[in-house]
This record gives C-alpha cells, structure tokens and sequence, in this order.
C-alpha cells in the first residue's frame, strides 16, 4: 500500500505548514498592536509640541510685522525727506519755463511737485509750512508759464479769418494738427492739475478771451457792412430840391412820402443783405470755433468754453440786428424785401445758431425776439401798402403833372415782382395770420370788384394769391384816384392809360404758366386773368375818353353862327394848344405813343377831311386859314410826343 502512505504523509507536512503561518500571524498582530500604541504616544507629544510652540509662532508674527511697519515707516521718512527738497531740486527748471520743443520735462518737474505738495499737506508739522509755501509758489509759476504756453500757441493763429471766402464751416483754415495735439495735451493737464492743486487758473477764460477777439475781428467786416447799408439808406425826410420831389405837409411819413414820390430804381436783390450775410458767417464761424473747442479742451468744459467764446461776438451780432430792425421800421416799403429776406435767414439759421448757443435755456432770447419783432413788422407791412394805396394823397402828396407812371404805381407795382420771389416764405407767413388779414375796417372806399376770399382760406398759397389780387385792384384804385388830380382832361386820360398800361403789362409779361420752358409762376400766373381783363377794360375806356378830348377840337365846326374861317382859325388854335401839350406828356412807352396818336389821329383827320370837303371855300380868309392839310395834321400828330 504504498500510496496510501504517501497520502498520510503529504497532510502532515500540510498541517505544519499551516501552524508556521499561525504563528506568524500572531506574531505580527502583536507587533501591529504596539506600533499603534508607539503612533499614539507620538500624537500625544505632538499636540503638546503645537500648544508649546503656537504662543512661539504668534510672537513671531508680530515681530515681522512690527518689521515691516519699521521698515516701510523708514521708507516713507526717506520720502518725506526728498518731498522737502523738491522746491529746491525743481525751482530753476520751473522758473525757467517750458520748452516749446520738448515739453514733457517740465510737466514731470510739475507733477514731482504736486506729489510733494500732496504728502506735505497730510503733515500737521510746522516744519513742513515752508516747504509747502515753496512749493505752492512753484506750482503756481509753472501752471502760469503753461498757461501763458497755451494762450502763446493759441494766439499764432488767432489773428482773424474772412469766413465768407469759404463755404461751410469746415474750409475754415484752423490750426495745424500738430499745434492741436500739443494744445488738447496742455489743456487736458492744466484742467486735471488745476483741479488737484486748487489752483484758479480760469482755463476757460484764457481761451476765451483770445478767441473773442478772433471772433470779434473776423466778425467785424459784416457788422460795418451793416451800419453803412443802414446809414447811406436812412434819412430824415425828403430832401427839398431833389427831382421828383413836391412839396409836403409837415405830418408826412417820411418813408410813405418817400415810396410815393420816388421811384426807386435800386430794388434789393436776394442773398446781398449784409445782416443775411453776418447771419450764414455767424453760423460758419462758430461752427469752426466750436468743433476746434472740441478738439483742444477737456469735455467737461468745453461747452462752457464755447458759449463763454462766442458770447461777446454774438451780442454784437444780436445789436447789429437790432439796429437793422429800427431801420426797418422806419424805411420806405420797398425795404420790406430786404426784411423778407434777412427774416428767411434767421428761419434757416435759428435752429442752428440755438443748438449751439443753446439759447432756449436762456432767459433773455435775443434771437426769439428778433425773430417775432420782425415777423409781426412785416405783416403790418403788406397791410400798410394796401392803405397807403388806397389813401394815395393824404398829407398833400400830389402826383406829377406830367401823365406819366406814377412813382407810387412804379413802386408798387415793381413790388410785387420782386416779392412773389419770397412766394413760399410768404406762404408759410400769410397761413396763420389767415386770410384777409391784411384788410382794416376803413374799407368803405374799396372798389366793388375786390376779391373777398382765397379760393382756398386753408391754403398758404391760396391767400398770398388773394393778397396779390387785392394789392392789384389797390393800384388800379391809386390810378384812378391820380387822374382825378390831372387839372386838364387830356391830361387825366393819358395818366389813366400810362398807369394802366404799365400796370396790363407787369401782369402780361409775367404769366409763365403757358411757357412749356418754365418753371415758376410769374406775377400773372398769381393774379389771375381776371384782374388782366379788367384793367385791359379800364384802358378802353380812358381811351375812349382821350379821342373824346381830341373830337373836342372840331367843336367849332358845327356852328352856325361862324364862318368856315372862323371855324378853321379856331380848330387851328385848338389842335396847336393840344399838340403843344402832349409835349410835356411823360410817355416813354413807344406802343402807348402809337396807340395814342393813332387815336388822336383817328379822332380827327376823318372829320377834319370831311369839314374840307364840305368847305371848298377858296377867300382869302379860308386861306389864310388853311395851316394844315389832312397830312400835316397826321405829321403833327406823329411828332407830338418827340422830345
């Protein structure tokens, strides 16, 4: 059996091996055991070693902190010690001024003394009182040099500027980009260091008061265009011995008398008044100031800077248009285009001129006011041409003896040609004051025919139309009222059809709307046909009344109780004394010359032939008589209004 055996003898050897690891188990628990025990007495040691060394540890904490405030402390007294000597080390670079070519050394040399004046400021030492007097005294020589730096560099180019030789603000010449550079740099640092120091160094001011007088001269030449518009075109009262002139009472209105009696031959042309001019130069000069305030000095003072600026130019502005407005009010009507036009100037440049002079904010609104002033003068203007029109002859003004255009329709009439220039501006004006406004309550000598209504009342043009139909049949009524002062009845029928005409012919030559070339409506177009056509009859009617005059000459010819000598001796008589006085007719019109000789013409020759053949009487006496054959009556009539 001897397996079994080898079996038997394989399980105790197992089982040996089994014990061996028993033990050494146990042995090893037991090891574990007290190397725990040895850890727990090193914990134990090491807690009492924390609560020894932890009071050690905070001690030694406050040892380096005390170090360091020691050693910081030591640093600021070598600080201090230097801020004590600063006035001394900057004092010669500070009172020597700045170098224009190389300026940041004596900005440093400012700052340095700034930092000191600011750390001896927190010293309550007397010792330190000195040093920050010397200090404060330096810091005030040199923000003086920089600040006579900065108005040196403003002034080079600060010598004046024609604004109108450019058209908008940016052609302005300003300064070099560079000079700019270097003056935003100065302004920004005197600003922030006047601030810290409390210092008064009125930045703005000193900017101001160099470009005021830039301003101010620059300005200048519009403001003298102004007064000397305003002086060669005012006057007291008419000038005796002047051609045109009649004697007037002595409550005359120099201006009425004036647009009555002269014919004015200098109408205003748009876009040549002086204050229009001042106005867009304004406008484009502050412009350019304004966006070079904003290149040059800080934001926060920039707009004060501006309007501290402009304020002094725009009070001479504002003074100027004040004495344009007097001059208005007491200039003759005609004027009144100029007022337009200087009133649709302010309208475009109003907004302009408030935004950068913000001038709603202010109390006192020169410009609202001179704005209202001369809008409310202007349409008591339009109302005083329609009475002055229809009392032509009030205070002893008489028209000339002569039959020619009356100076009054001349001027009215040239009026209206002028102002239908100013249409939309008018139209704009005339809508809130409504229609008829121009109308007073003295209407009891106004002609039957005068319109009574726009066609429109809502509509601005519509009411313009209306004013112009009204002024027309104000004229015809000044025409009609001027023939009656005519002393002879030639006289007054060739007024009548002088001033008619000319009136037919303003309104005939200015009706564009049929012209396919153009683009505005004339005079004509506004009045109306209408008004055309019953001119047109009323010159028919003078006519009528001028061949009436000349039939009168061969009054003598139907007696009974002459002989056809007399008859002839006394029409001779007659026609010479006729002829004679056309001659002092002021006709310039050449086709009114036609007309009227071919009227006299046809108001006589026909009957005189007739007269020759019913009087082939050949005495003597009839011949002596005979002066002018039907062709000679014709030769004299030709030449009658030959100077």
């Amino acid at each position: 059996m001897p397996s079994d055996n080898y079996l038997y003898d394989d399980v105790e050897e197992e089982e040996g091996e089994l014990e061996f690891l028993r033990e050494s188990l146990e042995q090893m628990d037991n090891l574990a055991e007290k190397t725990t025990q040895l850890l727990k007495v090193f914990d134990i040691r090491l807690k009492n070693l924390g609560r020894i060394i932890a009071p050690i540890y905070k001690s030694t904490q406050k040892l380096t902190r005390l170090y360091d405030n020691i050693e910081t402390t030591m640093g600021s007294l070598d600080d201090i010690l230097l801020f004590f000597n600063v006035a001394k080390d900057e004092a010669d670079t500070i009172r020597a001024g700045p170098d224009e070519s190389e300026l940041l050394p004596y900005l440093d040399s400012i700052n340095r003394l700034k930092d000191a004046s600011d750390a001896l400021r927190q010293l309550d030492l007397e010792s330190a009182s000195d040093s920050r007097r010397e200090i404060h005294e330096l810091l005030r020589i040199g923000l003086g040099n920089l600040s006579q730096l900065f108005s040196q560099w403003l002034k080079q180019h600060s010598g004046g500027v024609d604004p109108a030789a450019y058209s908008n603000a940016a052609e302005i010449p300003s300064f070099p980009t560079d000079t700019v550079k270097l003056l935003s740099m100065l302004a920004t640092y005197l600003n922030l260091v006047n601030d810290e120091v409390s210092y008064d160094l009125k930045l703005t001011k000193t900017y101001a008061s160099i470009r005021t007088r830039h301003l101010q001269k620059s300005l200048a030449q519009f403001g003298d265009m102004c007064n000397m518009y305003i002086r060669s075109n005012s006057f007291d009262g008419p000038m005796p011995g002047q051609h045109g002139y009649a004697e007037t009472s002595a409550g005359s209105n120099p201006a009425e008398f004036r647009f009555c009696t002269v014919r004015n031959e200098h109408w205003y042309e748009p876009a040549t008044s002086p204050f229009a001019q001042y106005t867009v130069n304004v406008v484009k000069l502050f412009q350019a100031e304004r966006d070079l305030i904003r290149q040059i000095m800080p934001t926060v003072i920039s707009d004060e800077t501006f309007i501290t600026t402009a304020d002094r130019p725009f009070e001479a502005y504002m003074n100027t248009g004040e004495k344009t407005m007097s001059f208005f009010l007491s200039a003759p009507l005609y004027e009144v285009l100029h007022a337009l036009d200087v009133y649709g100037y302010l309208l475009e440049n109003d907004s302009v001129l408030n935004s950068l002079l913000t001038l709603e904010q202010r109390q006192n609104n020169g410009m609202s006011k001179l704005l209202s002033r001369l809008q409310l003068f202007l349409s008591k203007s339009f109302t005083s041409l329609i009475n002055l029109l229809y009392n032509p002859f009030k205070d002893g003004i008489m028209p000339k003896q002569t039959g020619g255009v009356s100076e009054l329709v001349f001027n009215a009439a040239t009026f209206l040609s002028y102002v239908i220039v100013y249409k939309d501006l008018l139209t704009n004006l005339f809508l809130p004051l409504g229609d008829g406004h121009w109308k007073q309550h003295d209407s009891q000598q106004r002609p039957t025919h005068t319109s009574h209504h726009a066609s429109d009342p809502s509509d601005g043009l519509s009411i313009f139309q209306h004013y112009l139909r009204d002024v027309i049949d104000a004229i015809s009524y000044t025409i009609d009222q001027g023939g009656k002062q005519m002393k002879r009845p030639t006289l007054q029928f060739v007024f009548l059809i002088n001033n008619h005409s000319y009136l037919a012919r303003a309104l005939r030559d200015t009706m564009y709307a049929s012209d396919e070339n153009s683009q505005s409506l004339g005079l004509g177009d506004l009045v109306g046909r209408s008004a055309l056509m019953r001119i047109e009859s009323q010159i028919d009617r003078s006519r009528k009344g001028y061949i009436a005059t000349w039939k009168a000459l061969m009054s003598s010819f139907p007696a009974a109780t002459l002989n056809p000598a007399e008859k002839l001796a006394m029409f001779n008589q007659a026609f010479d004394e006729m002829v004679r006085s056309q001659k002092a007719f002021e006709i310039f019109d050449m086709d009114i010359r036609s007309i009227l000789m071919s009227d006299a013409a046809e108001a006589i020759i026909p009957d005189y032939e007739m007269f020759l053949r019913q009087n082939p009487d050949k005495s003597p006496d009839f011949a002596r008589a005979m002066k002018y054959t039907p062709r000679d009556i014709q030769r004299k009539i030709n030449s009658m209004f030959d100077d």
